[in-house]
């Protein structure tokens, strides 16, 4: 019985990826000077008025990162990215600067603690979301085409700039400013096209796992192939489908939160063992997505398997809760 095969091309290139960014960010943990009071440090907080005269007096005074030059914020942001959420929220609490990542992360939890509301009073919930949107509307944009969708979003969409951009997305680098690629929200409202999904990165190993490193392939789910797990209020999903624009096998994963009408997205890792059949291919292998990525890509050509298969997905578990899954799929269509 054989195994996935990973795309030796894309799996050689994100393992040297991987493993330039853990000696940079070993070679240069000392290097970055994380402080205030020199008269050139690498990093500073300054305001968005300092750099610009295009923006709305009201953004004038709003806080932006600083950096010394290009080198300095890319190791700041190597930096960052190894950190878990408390390492980060730690860091940007000692530089002082409450930018899209510390705004989103207290925003989120807010909202969990008015989800974790055990009555049945509609109107005393309507009213804590009516007042948390209107508290975060000037930072945080929320969902237009889903109004019982609560998630709190950044009102750009840029992964890098995310974590440590101020609330508009924005950074300052020597002398200029740098903006989002997207400037603009990407709201969790059509599950296939619109939602930007981490790659494989253990190449080593026989389990399929969802990296750190975005890509945007874009996701395509086939019918009837989605398998739904509850653990009290939390829901999670695994659907079986494809990469639009890679050819590949993927799985995406998600987990929501609900409290009576409303929901939100909750960060959860998932695994799964899964077994696809055909009369081509005959494969079991395990399935695992870490904490903060969206989708596996199996790294499985469509032809490989065939555009008809069957397939089990035993022991899907979130880490959310204990529940576990088991389902199996006869006759699906690739899609």
């Amino acid at each position: 019985m054989n195994n996935f095969k990973f795309a030796k091309k894309s799996a050689s290139m994100a393992l040297i990826a991987s493993l330039t960014v853990g000696m940079l960010s070993c070679n240069n943990e000392s290097d970055i000077t994380y402080s205030m009071g020199n008269d050139y440090p690498e990093i500073e907080v300054s305001n968005m008025g300092a750099w610009t005269t295009t923006r709305s007096s009201s953004d004038v005074y709003m806080p932006v990162l600083h950096f010394k030059d290009e080198q300095t914020y890319n190791k700041t942001l190597l930096k960052v990215k190894e950190m878990d959420d408390t390492q980060k929220m730690a860091f940007f609490k000692e530089l002082g600067f409450d930018g899209a990542y510390a705004i989103r992360a207290r925003a989120d939890k807010e909202l969990d603690a008015i989800f974790d509301y055990d009555g049945t009073d509609s109107l005393y919930v309507a009213k804590l979301i009516n007042d948390y949107k209107e508290k975060y509307s000037s930072n945080l944009a929320f969902n237009k085409f889903d109004t019982y969708d609560v998630t709190p979003y950044l009102t750009f969409t840029d992964e890098n700039l995310a974590l440590v951009g101020n609330a508009s997305g924005y950074v300052v680098i020597g002398n200029s400013l740098k903006r989002p690629v997207n400037n603009s929200p990407t709201f969790d409202y059509d599950m296939n096209e619109s939602i930007v999904y981490p790659s494989s990165d253990n190449v080593k190993s026989k389990s399929t796992r969802a990296g750190a490193s975005p890509i945007e392939p874009g996701f395509k789910g086939f019918s009837n192939a989605s398998l739904t797990i509850k653990n009290g209020k939390y829901k999670s999903t695994m659907t079986i489908g494809r990469i639009v624009n890679g050819n590949s096998f993927a799985i995406k994963f998600e987990t929501k939160k609900k409290v009576l009408f409303w929901k939100k997205n909750a960060s959860a890792s998932y695994s799964l063992d899964l077994g696809l059949h055909s009369s081509i291919y005959n494969c079991k292998d395990r399935v695992i997505c870490p904490n903060g990525a969206s989708v596996s890509i199996l790294n499985l050509r469509i032809e490989t398997v065939g555009n008809v298969f069957n397939a089990d997905v035993t022991n899907f578990t979130s880490s959310r809760g204990k529940a576990i899954g088991n389902q199996s799929y006869q006759g699906l269509r690739v899609i």
